[in-house]
């Protein structure tokens, strides 16, 4: 159980940390960007990135709500704090067919004005954030529970 909660917790932390360098690094490269040169950067970049995280996104969260269940199952003191990183890795993962799903192929898509790609990739950028807060709260919480069972 501990050795797959310390796996849970590090692709947890993998996720998280992708989320933090695409807000931090990419989404003000991609804003500093022309309209045209930015749609095709990230049409060319969205497989790559995209697929990363979708990757991270599974691992991460399949394996943080594996662990809270068996934290749960086997009533370890580190259950809620198990909970909490599953709870924010399912977040995360609700903004993906409900944001994300859509505003990527839309702005890979050369569809857009100028004015709706500014518009539309500032709105990606406030959910991004979202995900990327709630990444980093949940990470504390699978970081804390790390800590509590390894007190025991």
């Amino acid at each position: 159980m501990k050795l797959f909660s310390q796996f849970a917790i590090t692709m947890f932390g993998l996720l998280a940390g992708g989320m933090l360098l695409i807000a931090t690094g990419l989404v003000p490269y991609w804003r500093s960007l022309e309209t045209a040169e930015f749609t095709q950067v990230f049409s060319t970049s969205l497989p790559s990135v995209g697929g990363t995280m979708i990757v991270l996104t599974i691992l991460g969260t399949g394996s943080m709500v594996v662990a809270a269940g068996l934290a749960f199952w086997k009533k370890t003191s580190d259950r809620l704090w198990l909970a909490a990183g599953a709870a924010a890795t399912l977040i995360m993962l609700i903004c993906v067919p409900l944001y994300f799903g859509s505003a990527n192929p839309l702005l890979a898509g050369g569809t857009l004005s100028a004015s709706e790609i500014t518009v539309e990739l500032a709105t990606w950028q406030q959910m991004h954030w979202f995900r990327t807060i709630v990444g980093i709260i949940g990470l504390f919480c699978a970081v804390r529970a790390g800590y509590a069972s390894s007190q025991q």
